[in-house]
């Protein structure tokens, strides 16, 4: 109960008639209002993809209704828990948020039968892999808090191309942000044609120079998002690869800025 005392000592002054200015007002007032307000806690779902494969995921919903989402796609080796810190700090901005295990990571490794899959890297898998982003995308825009006109996705490495040459091709997407993009993963992801094709919606894009690969392809995408007011490039000296880049202050406060500024969460004040 420490926090109630440190909230009630500008009031006991102010009640007292200290000298303490009240500068702290506002402050108090978020604090308080997170208290009187506090977020849904986490719930684990599942989707169904189109071919049969049981998507697990993480949803934490927002506190207030018709409130903007974002779908949160891991890397390649990794799982939706990577985003953990991430999700929860957007949620309690104000944001809807579902991350998923990418199929063969994490959770999601069995069909509705019970057959067992792994990931993969084919044609045929990659087109799967877009399917399984409608699926956790539809059940997204489904959620009760949800606005189906403000969702986003942040894609980290492979999954940030998947995020985006499934926007290019779904209108619906309001906005993506993509962590160590690559211009052709597995070579058969080429995003320089989508972020072609996602045209004027916003597109936040970020790699560090000691991720070279990454960093070349950032460059390269860039040039091709050049319209100020929708694109957003971010590049750091070090930083690593993917959902690293999440703790790097200079990468996580412009990306948390750009979501919360294209999708239209009204900033604290």
């Amino acid at each position: 109960m420490k926090w109630i005392s440190l909230l009630a000592v500008p009031i006991f002054f102010a009640a007292c008639g200290g000298t303490v200015p009240n500068t702290n007002s506002n402050t108090v007032a978020n604090a308080v209002q997170k208290i009187v307000e506090p977020v849904p806690a986490a719930q684990n779902v599942t989707i169904n993809s189109p071919d049969g494969v049981v998507l697990v995921g993480t949803f934490l919903a927002a506190s207030k209704p018709t409130s903007p989402a974002l779908l949160l796609v891991h890397q390649w080796q990794s799982d939706r828990h990577s985003y953990d810190d991430f999700a929860k700090e957007m949620q309690i901005s104000g944001f809807n948020v579902l991350a998923i295990d990418g199929r063969g990571f994490g959770e999601s490794t069995k069909k509705t039968d019970g057959t067992a899959i792994t990931a993969g890297r084919s044609d045929a898998e990659v087109k799967a892999m877009l399917g399984d982003i409608d699926a956790a995308f539809d059940f997204l825009a489904k959620q009760t808090n949800v606005d189906p006109k403000r969702i986003g996705i942040v894609g980290a490495s492979y999954g940030s191309s998947l995020a985006l040459i499934y926007a290019a091709d779904n209108p619906k997407v309001a906005a993506v942000a993509m962590l160590s993009p690559g211009l052709n993963y597995f070579g058969n992801m080429p995003t320089e044609p989508a972020i072609i094709r996602i045209k004027d919606r916003p597109v936040f894009q970020t790699a560090a120079e000691d991720d070279p690969d990454s960093f070349n392809s950032v460059t390269k995408l860039s040039e091709l998002t050049n319209e100020p007011n929708r694109a957003v490039t971010v590049t750091v000296k070090e930083g690593g690869h993917g959902t690293a880049l999440l703790k790097v202050k200079a990468v996580r406060e412009p990306l948390e800025k750009f979501l919360i500024e294209r999708l239209g969460i009204e900033p604290q004040k």
